[in-house]
C-alpha cells in the first residue's frame, strides 16, 4: 500500500469515528436526560474523546494550507519542522485522552439511565457500548490510527522535503496532490467536531 493511501485511510478512519460519535451524542443530549450527574459525565465522556479529534487538526490544518507553489516554496520547511519537532509528543495524548474518557464512561455505565427499555436510547447506549469498546479500551484503535496517521505523514512529508531541495515544482505537485484529498476529512472533522460543542452547551 501506498504512504499516501495509508495516511488517507487512516484519516479516513478517524473521520467515520468522529461522525458515530457526533451521532450518538446527538441522540442522547436531543433527549434532555433529566439527571444533572448523568448529563455531566456523558458530556465529560464526549469531551475526553473529542480532544483526540483536535489533536488531528491543530496538527495537521497548519501542513494543509499551502495553497499556491509560492506559499509552498516560501513556508513549506517552517511548517515541516513545526511537526518534526512535536509530533512525536502530540501523538502520546490521544491515549491520555481515551483513558480519561474510558473511565468516566465506566462511572456513567452506573448511572440508571444508561440501563432505559426505551428503544431509541436503548439502542443508542448499545452503539456507544460498542464504540466505546473498539475505539476506546481494548487496544485504544482510535489512539493507534491517530498515531500511524503522525507517522506515515512524517515520512511523507520528510520525502517532500527531500524532493524540494532538488525540484520544488515537482515536491509541490505531490503535496498538493496529497493535502487536496486530505483537506475533505479535515474539514468533515471540523464540522463534526463543532456539532459535539453544541451538544454540550
Amino acid at each position: 500500500m501506498g504512504i499516501e493511501l495509508d495516511i488517507t485511510k487512516e484519516l479516513t478512519t478517524i473521520s467515520a469515528t468522529l461522525t458515530e460519535l457526533s451521532s450518538l451524542a446527538g441522540i442522547i443530549n436531543s433527549h434532555r436526560i433529566k439527571n444533572s450527574e448523568f448529563d455531566q459525565r456523558f458530556n465529560k465522556m464526549v469531551d475526553d474523546i473529542a480532544k483526540i479529534y483536535d489533536v488531528v487538526t491543530s496538527n495537521l490544518q497548519p501542513l494543509s494550507g499551502l495553497a499556491t507553489e509560492a506559499e509552498f516554496i516560501a513556508d513549506y520547511d517552517e511548517r515541516h519542522g513545526t511537526y518534526t519537532d512535536c509530533y512525536l509528543k502530540e501523538i502520546s495524548k490521544p491515549r491520555s485522552y481515551a483513558d480519561d474518557a474510558y473511565e468516566e464512561y465506566l462511572l456513567l455505565k452506573t448511572l440508571k439511565e444508561c440501563k432505559t427499555g426505551f428503544p431509541l436510547l436503548k439502542r443508542t447506549f448499545a452503539r456507544l457500548d460498542g464504540f466505546v469498546d473498539k475505539w476506546i479500551t481494548n487496544d485504544v484503535w482510535l489512539a493507534m490510527g491517530v498515531d500511524t496517521l503522525f507517522k506515515r505523514l512524517q515520512s511523507l512529508l520528510n520525502e517532500i522535503a527531500a524532493l524540494k531541495m532538488k525540484d520544488p515544482e515537482d515536491a509541490f505537485v505531490i503535496y498538493n496532490s496529497t493535502f487536496t484529498g486530505l483537506n475533505d476529512y479535515l474539514s468533515l472533522i471540523k464540522q463534526k467536531r463543532e456539532l459535539l460543542r453544541v451538544g454540550t452547551e
